[in-house]
């Protein structure tokens, strides 16, 4: 059976339905399900169902084959209710960042490309990007990303520029609770591919440990004092805490069931003396401790893992990833919160 970028389809050897985002390759698609989870499936496990996912919008319909659907847009807005902290949030900068980031850092300008995108604020954004081809539109990413972290979209081959004329970027901001709205971003970016086979385009930044290209989307900032004063908010602050109790979140070292659980992979924090330990045992370890808390976590239903596993040489964290990627392919994950973990964590999204 042929299939294609769009195409709503049922699992044969498994319980749910979902549309095909992209091809992994000429036998496994990444199928968007219900739970707004990509999964990698083969073709062979699939059923082609009639009709498209269809996105309510103020119920008018659209039924664009690459739009998400009305469920899976409340998924994403449920999931985030219980990470949000309660009160106002008055912050009035959000910044949003496009990356390019070589393989191979030691021909960066012939190296194949990692494709970014940062959230480097305190609000959660649903984003959609799409590039110009022949000028139309075609979808390149969408998905909702989570404040202070950063989500790799795609990985492309370095002739695939030649394909991007223009980029076109939307993004909504958003979070539980209070908040000034800010204006939604659309922004279209002139690729010009040709500056991507300079050494030099490629620089040291505050998000990777090796040297990208870093495009800011947001460099507007709100004025708050326009629209609300001081003791507005605080008179807000006021009427939220007798109205609604502040919720208590569980420590993530108790015992009990949790939203998100820690998990710190730091050698000195896994045995009493490693000094005697070579690489490979001290990497054998942690491993062992992320697998065996990850499956833990899995069974008592956590729905979501911190591995804080530290900068270094990045050996940790690239191992833990193609675990991932090899032993967990249904797990969704991506970088902690660079708010709360600086950039040596990584978040494994179980639920």
């Amino acid at each position: 059976m042929n299939f294609r970028k769009g195409d709503q389809v049922k699992f044969l050897n498994d319980v749910g339905q979902g549309v095909i985002v992209r091809f992994q390759d000429e036998k496994i698609v990444l199928v968007l399900n219900d739970d707004g989870f990509e999964v990698p499936v083969l073709m062979s496990e699939l059923l082609k169902v009639e009709g498209d996912y269809v996105f309510n919008d103020n119920k008018k319909e659209n039924s664009d084959n690459n739009v998400v659907s009305s469920n899976q847009q409340n998924n994403i807005v449920e999931e985030d209710d219980d990470l949000e902290e309660d009160g106002l949030n008055t912050d009035n900068k959000a910044n949003v960042y496009f990356a390019l980031v070589p393989k191979d850092q030691k021909d960066m300008a012939s190296s194949d490309l990692d494709v970014y995108l940062i959230n480097d604020s305190n609000f959660r954004i649903l984003y959609s990007i799409s590039k110009t081809e022949n000028e139309f539109q075609s979808l390149f990413a969408y998905g909702n990303l989570e404040d202070n972290t950063k989500v790799i979209l795609e990985s492309i081959k370095r002739e695939d520029l030649n394909d991007f004329e223009e980029i076109n970027f939307q993004l909504i901001f958003f979070r539980k609770g209070n908040y000034y709205l800010l204006n939604p971003i659309n922004k279209m970016w002139n690729v010009k591919p040709t500056r991507f086979f300079k050494q030099n385009t490629f620089i040291e930044n505050d998000f990777f440990n090796e040297n990208a290209f870093i495009y800011e989307l947001t460099t507007e900032e709100i004025n708050l004092a326009d629209h609300i004063s001081d003791s507005d908010i605080e008179k807000a602050i006021k009427e939220k805490e007798i109205t609604e109790p502040k919720k208590q979140f569980k420590s993530s070292k108790s015992g009990e069931n949790q939203e998100i659980e820690e998990v710190d992979l730091h050698i000195h924090e896994l045995v009493d003396n490693h000094s005697d330990l070579s690489n490979t045992e001290m990497l054998d370890i942690q491993m062992s401790r992320f697998t065996t808390a990850l499956d833990g976590g899995i069974i008592a239903g956590t729905r979501r893992m911190v591995f804080i596993h530290g900068i270094g040489n990045g050996r940790l964290k690239h191992e833990i990833l193609k675990t991932l990627d090899r032993k967990y392919p249904k797990l969704r994950y991506q970088d902690a919160s660079f708010k709360e973990y600086g950039y040596g964590a990584t978040m494994v999204i179980i639920k």
